[in-house]
């Protein structure tokens, strides 16, 4: 008889040791089966339903029109609203749509979905840019004709949720992550993903003990199923035993108050100033990181912000009043945002790509649209008065993109000082380095931008060729490898000759166990996950500037020789 598998080996995503009770995770919608083999009375069913979505969907619109119509300050939503109206009621794209369901036997949802594709695709290929500026709007319709095609509101997510579980799934998407209710739970356990993937981005703000890529963890487990999930080895125990479970301990600090000393200035053992701060996704962290004495945010996810608004894209005014709420949190200390990174395994850019990461993503996609684009740029600036605020500009590969920005960013100082608001401060703007493109090529686009932010969990898999979130190949994502790690150097390097100011707001800025490596390459400002900022904190202040340079000469060795056993045997035994 062969003897049951009890320890499944995945990757850590935030430490912590939990024993609790698995509750399988069911996504609240599930996506409509698409077919090409219907039968007489099934094309007639799925007709009524299309014509069903119509109804809901101008039902909805009208609403939308007459609520907003008396407030002087939605007008240029009511615009959207009624140009979506128009396209709505265009007999040209229901007769798209009917006709592939009668003529290619296709389900509705499949036949509204490559009729929005290639409606959109014609109007992007349109050369007067005001058709190419609403292309949009085809996408919203569709995304409203496609939720009403469900024959019921999906559940809520958190309406049968236990308390205290230990979430096992497949995989769990950035938007189901920010709406589950994760007070509710103790651990996480995936068969799918990556460390720096943003689910577990997202966990670990919330300090929740997580551990992704377990391969078939969902095939082994059942509902109501006791697990000891120990994610500080990466390991989830079916059976542990006795002993075991005595020993298991919630490790997590992310709502526990840590007293700091705000007013004492960050330094290294040796009396070299260091400056820390974190990255959020939402009010709560902004919160919970001024609580804990942040010198400020490093990094502001705004797609994550909104990444729960599933029926339209978020208005300037919905985007000023988080931006300035985020702001007035930090009472005067710096924040930066990162503009829109839409695409890749995030919010999504309204269609399919056979490869997003490689795809129509942040910048490109920003300056592709870029009147949604300007909406965001005008709700910071309006924002910007309200604390002190920087901008970065996401997947940048070449200095068009930033001239382009830049040009935006001065048409929308323009527009709001017509209509009488004048926009005083000057607001640094930056970009991140996460291409290898773009890293490479900062001699000469250094004078166009205030500052640098690496972004090195997406540095690291371009420049490996790894999907980050690609569990076949996760091996194969290795922070320790020598490029990487040269790549860092000479981007500091060129910082320090430029008098640019540089930070780090990828996952290794987070982990502890690199914090007097980077240290070592020359970094002196980095931005961490909430929950680890006292950590990486305590590191610097016992750290020196001399050492930490000597380390970083001996892991470069050792990386260059791929002995990455001994590099964390090295930075284990090496202090002061």
């Amino acid at each position: 008889m062969v003897e049951e598998k009890i320890i499944f080996k995945g990757i850590s995503a935030y430490s912590g040791v939990v024993y609790g009770k698995v509750y399988k995770w069911r996504p609240p919608r599930k996506k409509k089966e698409e077919r090409t083999d219907l039968s007489p009375q099934e094309v007639k069913q799925e007709l009524d339903l299309f014509k069903l979505s119509l109804e809901k969907t101008e039902g909805e619109l009208s609403s939308l029109i007459q609520s907003h119509s008396h407030d002087p300050g939605q007008r240029e939503l009511v615009e959207i609203l009624e140009s979506q109206v128009v396209f709505f009621n265009d007999p040209l794209f229901r007769a798209r749509v009917v006709e592939r369901i009668t003529q290619g036997k296709e389900s509705a949802n499949l036949a509204l979905e490559t009729a929005v594709s290639s409606l959109y695709e014609e109007f992007q290929a349109i050369p007067d840019e005001f058709f190419r500026e609403r292309a949009d709007h085809i996408l919203d319709i569709g995304k409203r004709l496609a939720a009403n095609l469900e024959a019921e509101k999906p559940p809520d997510a958190n309406a049968n949720l236990p308390d205290n579980i230990i979430l096992v799934a497949k995989e769990i998407t950035p938007s189901e992550m920010i709406t589950i209710d994760k007070t509710k739970i103790k651990g996480i356990a995936t068969d799918y993903g990556g460390k720096t993937g943003h689910m577990a981005i997202i966990a670990r703000n919330f300090g929740i003990p997580t551990i992704v890529g377990l391969k078939n963890i969902t095939s082994h487990v059942d509902d109501e199923d006791y697990v000891l999930l120990d994610a500080s080895k990466g390991i989830l125990n079916r059976f542990p035993t006795l002993s075991e479970i005595k020993l298991h301990g919630l490790q997590s600090q992310f709502n526990s108050f840590v007293p700091v000393e705000e007013k004492k200035e960050l330094k290294t053992k040796d009396g070299i100033h260091f400056s820390i701060k974190v990255n959020v996704d939402s009010a709560e962290e902004v919160q919970t990181a001024f609580d804990k004495g942040a010198t400020g945010i490093g990094l502001v996810r705004t797609e994550i912000l909104f990444i729960n608004y599933t029926d339209h894209k978020p208005t300037e005014d919905e985007q000023f009043s988080a931006y300035k709420q985020i702001l007035v949190s930090m009472d005067g200390k710096p924040v930066t945002f990162r503009v829109w990174d839409i695409g890749a395994d995030k919010m999504e850019n309204g269609y399919e790509e056979a490869n997003p990461f490689l795809g129509s993503r942040g910048i490109r996609y920003l300056l592709r649209h870029p009147h949604f684009f300007k909406e965001q740029i005008r709700a910071l600036l309006r924002a910007s008065e309200y604390g002190t605020m920087l901008v970065m500009l996401p997947m940048i590969t070449t200095l068009s993109e930033i001239l382009e920005s830049k040009s935006l960013w001065q048409e929308c100082i323009r527009e709001l000082k017509e209509e009488g608001l004048d926009i005083v401060k000057q607001i640094p703007l930056g970009i991140m380095v996460e291409t290898p493109a773009c890293a490479l090529n900062l001699p000469f686009i250094g004078k166009y931008v205030d500052f640098y932010s690496i972004g090195t969990n997406d540095l690291l898999q371009y420049l490996l060729a790894v999907e980050r979130n690609n569990h076949v190949v996760n091996d194969l994502y290795n922070p320790w490898h020598v490029v990487f790690l040269l790549l860092l150097k000479n981007i500091a390097d060129v910082a320090k000759s430029q008098r640019k100011p540089i930070s780090i707001c990828g996952e290794i800025a987070s982990d502890p166990m690199f914090t007097a490596v980077l240290m070592g390459l020359g970094f002196r400002d980095l931005s961490c996950a909430v929950p680890l900022m006292q950590k990486v904190r305590a590191k610097i202040t016992e750290t020196s500037t001399w050492k930490s340079k000597l380390l970083a000469e001996q892991v470069l060795e050792l990386a260059g020789a791929e002995k990455y056993q001994e590099i964390e045997e090295l930075i284990n035994k090496t202090s002061g």
